[in-house]
């Protein structure tokens, strides 16, 4: 996913038109064939063949880094990538007239089976038959979220998801975001407390999923744009 992310930076710096075909390649390979098998869900491991590793890590659904289960701030993710893959669909070879259709699916598949209904915000884990395998709060999911939330709203002018944008992004300010000293919480419990020391952010200190959210959602509507200037004001404290 990554790889497909960074590749399309290098086109967008470069103007080279090969990265952007390969990234498209890699999405395409992910979201499309790599999901079939899984129910037009995107699983996490699979086999040196590329057959799906159903068992890896199960024993571990909390895993930070390979965690067994559907991830879906990466199904969210996911959505968000296609989305600006299409943006410079002029310089496709294959075409985009799959990348808003899957975008939207993928976008539904994340807040309709993860949304937490009861305390808000967006499960960290869900298990093959789509049971919540871990509770957690992580902020990178729901940052990704309200990016992809942010550009479907722009690309297809639906107000359910600019409605889903501000029900995120509410979510984010009134529990991930820390007002005191800057930045967001990296993990909290499925009733949005804060762990104690028995369970550190386990090193996660990165700016790069809420900044990427921020960013997206400038791009996405002048409508984004009094809540990413106080999204920002959150890291110019930190």
């Amino acid at each position: 996913m990554h790889s497909c992310e960074a590749l399309i930076a290098a086109f967008e710096a470069s103007g080279d038109a090969h990265f952007l075909q390969r990234a498209e390649l890699i999405a395409r390979n992910i979201a499309l064939r790599q999901a079939a098998p899984a129910n037009g869900w995107i699983w996490e491991h699979y086999h040196p063949d590329w057959s799906i590793d159903w068992e890896y890590n199960k024993d571990d659904p909390a895993n930070m880094f390979r965690p067994w289960g559907f991830q879906p701030g990466h199904i969210a993710e996911w959505a968000k990538l296609l989305l600006v893959l299409e943006r410079h669909a002029a310089h496709l070879r294959h075409g985009s007239d799959w990348l808003l259709p899957r975008a939207e699916e993928l976008f539904a598949l994340a807040v309709t089976h993860a949304w937490d209904d009861v305390h808000g915000g967006f499960h960290y884990g869900l298990a093959p038959d789509l049971r919540v395998c871990d509770d957690d709060k992580y902020f990178w999911v729901q940052a990704e979220t309200l990016a992809a939330a942010a550009l479907l709203g722009r690309r297809t002018g639906d107000a359910a998801y600019w409605s889903w944008y501000e029900k995120i992004w509410r979510y984010a300010w009134d529990h991930m975001i820390d007002h005191r000293h800057g930045g967001w919480y990296r993990i909290l419990r499925r009733d949005n407390e804060q762990y104690g020391v028995h369970r550190p952010p386990h090193g996660k200190t990165d700016f790069y999923h809420p900044m990427g959210a921020c960013l997206e959602s400038l791009y996405a509507n002048d409508a984004a744009l009094d809540h990413t200037k106080r999204y920002l004001t959150t890291w110019a404290i930190v």
